[in-house]
């Protein structure tokens, strides 16, 4: 499956195993509240991510931090990295953001139009159209539907999305094509995102800054059904409230995510030219984990395999 015209870049969903060198953690105690992060202790929390970033078989970025944007971590935050579905989350901010202000009916139904590979069920159903804007947002998200995400592009138009994001502080995310346009891909046209750009777009939906309250709500409901599992999520409890949108290409494993706690915390990172995406989906797993923790949460242990004495 392709989601480029090089002939590099795979559709979403796939999923990884985790890699099995190992990387020393801090103690994990079982699933309950832990001691609030303090400027002085979340640069050994978030030691493990260092250590595993530096062998990481490709390039990495990653940005975390609390509701109020106190920045937890940052590696290569201001870096454009290519997005893959991780675009999906501005562009259905921004057909949300535009219903509350009544320029667009979440209700208003579309055909399903062209089909294109890679994630999603669309591709795979034959007798399904029209769909609602809203299930249409639904998929791209819950399912990072590609076909689901072109009919949005086509309603709402790539200019626009990138309107509401410089709007919204993020002039270096960039919405520049729709999936598997491969002849847009040729003439260098490449979705982009940052990290601390990401982890802002996040950090207003908590903040219910998406328009409104209501609104972000709602996009933060959606990201909360997300099926992938697989990376930031990858070693989390399965009770853990969370909220993420993923996304894949050959070369590169994505996530981006709300981590509910006290206080809650959003991270975001993105991966390039990557050798081993096992490699990296534990790279990003242990992310995660050590995020969770930063929200207050205990968690559960890192699995044996990657868990050393310090």
């Amino acid at each position: 499956m392709r989601d480029a015209a090089n002939g590099r870049h795979r559709g979403e969903g796939e999923r990884e195993t985790a890699a099995r060198d190992p990387v020393a953690v801090p103690h994990a105690t079982s699933v309950g509240r832990a001691s609030a992060v303090t400027l002085a202790n979340v640069s050994d929390l978030f030691a493990p991510v260092r250590e595993r970033l530096s062998s990481l078989p490709g390039e990495g970025a990653a940005y975390v931090c609390d509701r109020s944007g106190r920045e937890l971590f940052s590696e290569r935050a201001d870096e454009p990295f290519p997005a893959a579905s991780v675009i999906k989350l501005p562009l259905v901010m921004a057909i949300f953001a535009d219903a509350a202000r009544g320029s667009i009916d979440l209700e208003e139904r579309v055909p399903v139009g062209q089909r294109v590979d890679g994630s999603g069920v669309l591709r795979h159903m034959r007798d399904v159209e029209p769909l609602s804007l809203r299930d249409l947002a639904m998929l791209a998200v819950i399912v990072s539907d590609n076909t689901a995400t072109n009919r949005l592009i086509d309603r709402i138009g790539v200019e626009r999305v990138n309107e509401r994001l410089r709007e919204w502080g993020c002039p270096n995310t960039r919405l520049a094509r729709r999936m598997y346009d491969f002849a847009a891909a040729e003439r260098g046209a490449e979705n982009l995102m940052t990290a601390r750009e990401t982890a802002s777009l996040l950090v207003r939906l908590v903040g219910g800054e998406c328009e409104d309250r209501a609104t972000s709500d709602a996009v933060v409901a959606l990201l909360a059904e997300c099926q992938d599992r697989t990376m930031l999520r990858r070693y989390l409890p399965n009770a853990a409230d969370v909220a993420n949108k993923t996304g894949t290409l050959d070369e590169s494993r994505n996530d981006a995510a709300i981590l509910q706690g006290e206080p809650t915390v959003v991270v975001a990172a993105f991966t390039r030219r990557l050798r081993d995406t096992e490699a990296a989906v534990s790279w990003l797993g242990v992310l995660g984990w050590c995020a969770f923790r930063a929200a207050g949460n205990a968690g559960a242990a890192l699995p044996p395999e990657l868990v050393r004495s310090a």
